[in-house]
């Protein structure tokens, strides 16, 4: 089962994809999300430093350098509608894609060129928390209990029928980048394990149930708090998202208090004012709990 592998130089990306190298899966080509269709070739001791393609603003590997080392070949996709990709596509003749953390949405035309068509990792338990970025709206709602979903791809947005799902759980304090991380190994795990029975014959297929959720990308007022939530959950809530370096606004008494940091919280009932200063930090009384947080400066 050759597999064409679409995907972005996160984390997300590169774990999902070393699952399936490290499972045995015959991985025929690497298409990263960009401006222009072009292959993009390992560096090279010879190589002109002005012809390398930029290819992360950390020094961190990520799904290319990992491509590189295993020896499977690499492209920029440039625009999907293009006709020469669907050619590429059909040139690398594999038998499904498999989409972890691509920012596009791929045209009809792609989802019908593989044999099986495309899978997609989702990091969450659908059809709850459609949408581009899941993990910021599970960990607004206070889910403790996150997951994953390898679904079929269709027309919509993140509506195609389950191939499988996982439940993946975040212990109190977990970031925004190791819930990521636990997602990516979780979903790379159960991909494996579809592309697997895919191989023997055995194609699961299940619609989605009705309803269901879809959130967009977040902006600055989603990372409002609420006094009503629970200490906990506004910490959780806070740690889990701190990576977008954003400030949380609460509304205390009639007063906007902007906090920038969770440090940790305390359950059970207080008597005491619903906010307390002290330097650059801050109790904040939520239902059933404290949160210690720093103040934005």
């Amino acid at each position: 089962m050759r597999v064409l592998f679409l995907g972005m130089q996160g984390q997300f990306t590169r774990i999902v994809l070393e699952q399936l190298v490290n499972a045995g899966t015959d991985v025929c080509g690497l298409l990263i999300s960009g401006p222009k269709l072009r292959p993009l070739l390992p560096p090279s001791a010879n190589a002109n430093p002005l012809d390398l393609p930029l290819i992360h603003s950390f020094v961190e590997p990520n799904a290319l350098h990992l491509a590189w080392q295993r020896g499977i070949p690499v492209y920029e996709s440039g625009p999907l509608a293009a006709p020469d990709l669907a050619a590429l596509v059909r040139e690398l003749a594999p038998g499904v894609a498999c989409v972890a953390c691509f920012d596009r949405i791929i045209p009809a035309h792609l989802l019908s060129l593989p044999q099986h068509g495309f899978l997609n990792v989702h990091p969450s338990l659908l059809p709850d928390f459609r949408g581009p970025e899941p993990l910021f709206w599970q960990l607004r709602a206070g889910i403790k209990s996150v997951g994953v979903t390898v679904h079929w791809m269709d027309a919509g947005l993140d509506s195609g029928e389950i191939a499988g799902q996982r439940a993946v759980y975040l212990d109190d304090g977990t970031s925004g980048v190791e819930a990521d991380a636990l997602c990516a190994r979780a979903g790379g795990d159960l991909l494996a394990e579809v592309l697997s029975q895919l191989a023997d014959g055995r194609e699961q297929r299940v619609a989605q149930p009705a309803g269901g959720s879809y959130q967009s990308t977040p902006v600055a007022d989603d990372f409002r708090l609420d006094r009503d939530w629970t200490a906990r959950r506004a910490f959780n809530f806070m740690r889990g998202t701190a990576e977008w370096g954003m400030v949380y606004p609460v509304t205390i008494d009639g007063h906007e208090w902007l906090l920038a940091g969770a440090l940790a919280w305390e359950e059970g009932p207080t008597n005491a004012p619903s906010i307390q200063v002290s330097g650059h930090l801050a109790q904040v009384h939520f239902a059933n709990g404290t949160l210690i947080a720093r103040l934005a400066e």
